[in-house]
């Protein structure tokens, strides 16, 4: 049977593993051709245009391996490398995202999960499931896993103690033809062999097309490096230095990881960064490589490729970057540094003063839920500022701090937290938890961002309690930090009123949506959910709650309604905070109920209370 792998993702991590595996089932390993300008020319088979290049350069590559006549393709599912991390989401969602995109039948694309975190058995289990369907008995499946890895980690140590570059472990332990120009890419390259250089970013961008060779361009003017030249004890200990090292998405632990050991222990003179445009994994690390080698006196450059960049103005950038740090690796001094940093910090607005004893909150709100943080935080006397509206100004603050391929709710939070600094908070909260999303990640760089921007403030992350026995201990802390000196038995009770608020606002909004569609008198619907709102946010017993929702489900029930068929029915889906924050949406729920000529009734499942029942507490 012939099997073909695309030359792309994983391709540039795991080839050897693959290729191993699948031969020693007796298959036969078909490659895609390495990506060209042609290749590039067929990006429009990829349904959407949001992916980063990586993603999308699978598509024409799987295409041109299914137009090839291969019998399957070979696309693992990348969930999790250890117990500590996942891989990036799109290594997860490929094979769907393949198979979907270019309509193939499910039987054509083998997908074995590798998933260390959660189901460790079910990843030799989901390899021997293939080699059974590539015909071979689940005992040759599973010795051809365990052959598979052990080669795999042998190229990867025999890689790292050679410091050989991925192509050429490629050539010489795997077979794989390595691209060899005849001539200098720059004949007048002085090489120094003092001045050392790390380059980091994913593999399957630095020794792609779309890197236009940066990697062996540099090697002819400074001595490089790059993260598969570092043992993998090297960089499990650079990131267990750091906190949540060891939480990064998998692939991100190299680069950081490799970046770290190499800052720590002196062994560059400047740092390089290749980013594909829109990754948000790396935007995340990209906050602390910079505040890192800021903080060691190494110039730091990002370089940014996408399916636009062209050749000559990546070159130039590498080497004005390379005119300017030469100096530098002799006497490390500070104004190479300071004029090769490719983010700048933005000024504080407003400066608060230094931490008061008095701890006053401000935390991000996520649509309804800040009426609800406020009763806990507050009750009995003020603690918290009330929870502030997203508007044009917030996104403009947060926008000014933010890097520019994170996901949009980072900048909208980083504003909302200034507007709270600016207001007199001197603690921020905000949620945490590594996982999947970046979302985990926010706080980290919140904190960096802020302080880089000269405000003065504590913030306290609050990550799940669960499970239990781990994390209750931690986290009952941070909670007691927060209330400090409230017996228990006052932050239950106030605990159980923020609850029962945000059960009260889900189910008003609900009927607020249901007699949208059906008043008579438009805007009616509105401007009673906004009296039960403020009435509800005022609220400080349960009997004045039920009291406030009671009215407004008698307004509900009452009001007259217009004749006619039925309601159009639509329910809004997708990310959590565009769903939730109006101002993001720009307030579409509103906008579709409102619509005259069309009578629609807004559903969504996507709430807070829900988001809780389904991932926290498992019902």
């Amino acid at each position: 049977m012939q099997i073909g792998i695309p030359r792309v993702l994983s391709f540039f991590y795991y080839y050897p593993f693959y290729k191993t595996f699948l031969e020693s089932l007796g298959c036969s390993v078909r490659l895609s051709p390495p990506t060209s300008a042609k290749t590039l020319d067929r990006l429009s088979i990829c349904p959407t245009d949001e992916p980063c290049i990586s993603v999308k350069l699978a598509f024409p590559h799987t295409a041109a391996l299914v137009e090839a006549g291969v019998e399957r393709l070979f696309i693992p599912t990348l969930t999790s490398a250890d117990r500590y991390s996942y891989y990036c989401p799109k290594h997860i969602g490929l094979p769907a995202m393949l198979r979907n995109g270019l309509e193939l039948p499910p039987e054509m694309i083998l997908s074995p999960v590798l998933d260390w975190r959660e189901q460790p058995r079910r990843s030799c289990e989901s390899f021997v499931a293939v080699g059974r369907r590539c015909g071979a008995s689940a005992e040759a499946a599973r010795n051809a896993f365990f052959k598979a890895w052990r080669f795999q980690n042998y190229f990867q140590q025999k890689m790292a103690a050679e410091k050989w570059l991925y192509p050429e472990a490629l050539e010489r332990l795997v077979g794989v033809k390595m691209f060899r120009r005849n001539r200098p890419y720059n004949p007048q390259a002085d090489f120094c062999g003092a001045l050392r250089v790390g380059v980091v970013g994913h593999s399957y961008i630095l020794y792609d097309y779309v890197a236009h060779n940066l990697v062996e361009r540099l090697r002819e003017h400074a001595t490089v490096l790059v993260p598969e030249m570092v043992p993998r004890r090297a960089l499990s200990r650079a990131l267990s230095a750091v906190p949540y090292g060891r939480e990064l998405w998998s692939f991100e632990q190299v680069i950081a990881g490799s970046a770290l050991y190499w800052l720590e222990d002196s062994l560059i003179d400047a740092l390089i960064l290749v980013s594909p445009f829109e990754c948000g994994p790396e935007a995340v690390v990209e906050v602390f490589l910079e505040r890192e080698a800021e903080r060691r006196r190494i110039p730091f450059l990002i370089l940014t490729v996408d399916e636009q960049s062209g050749e000559a103005g990546l070159v130039t950038r590498m080497e004005a970057f390379l005119d300017t740090v030469s100096g530098s690796a002799a006497q490390r001094g500070g104004a190479a540094a300071a004029k090769n940093k490719t983010l700048s910090s933005t000024p504080a607005r407003f400066m608060p003063p230094s931490l008061p004893v008095k701890r006053l909150l401000g935390f991000p709100n996520l649509g309804r839920l800040g009426a609800a943080l406020a009763t806990l935080f507050n009750a009995d006397r003020e603690r918290a500022i009330a929870p502030l509206p997203v508007t044009k100004r917030t996104v403009e603050l947060g926008a000014e701090l933010a890097p520019e391929f994170m996901c949009y709710p980072l900048a909208v939070t980083i504003g909302q937290m200034r507007e709270y600094l600016e207001a007199g908070a001197n603690t921020l909260v905000m949620v945490g938890g590594k996982g999947r999303c970046r979302l985990g990640w926010y706080a980290e760089l919140q904190e960096t961002l802020l302080k880089r921007a000269g405000y003065d403030f504590e913030m306290i992350t609050i990550h799940s309690p669960l499970p239990l026995n781990k994390n209750f201990r931690p986290f009952a802390a941070l909670v007691g930090r927060l209330l400090e000196d409230r017996p228990a038995s006052k932050i239950i009770s106030n605990a159980w009123l923020a609850y029962r608020k945000a059960v009260y606002l889900e189910a008003a909004e609900k009927l607020l949506y249901k007699l949208r569609a059906r008043e008579k008198e438009r805007g009616g619907a509105d401007r009673a959910y906004r009296v039960f709102e403020a009435e509800l946010a005022e609220a400080t017993s349960l009997r004045a709650m039920q009291k406030s929702f009671q009215r407004f489900q008698e307004y509900c029930r009452t009001a007259p309604r217009v004749e006619g068929p039925p309601p159009l029915r639509v329910r809004l889906i997708g990310e959590i905070y565009a769903v939730l924050e109006n101002f993001v949406n720009h307030d579409l729920a509103r906008a579709l109920g409102s619509l005259n000529e069309i009578r629609i009734e807004v559903e969504t499942e996507i709430t807070v209370l829900n988001w809780l029942r389904y991932n926290i507490f498992h019902t």
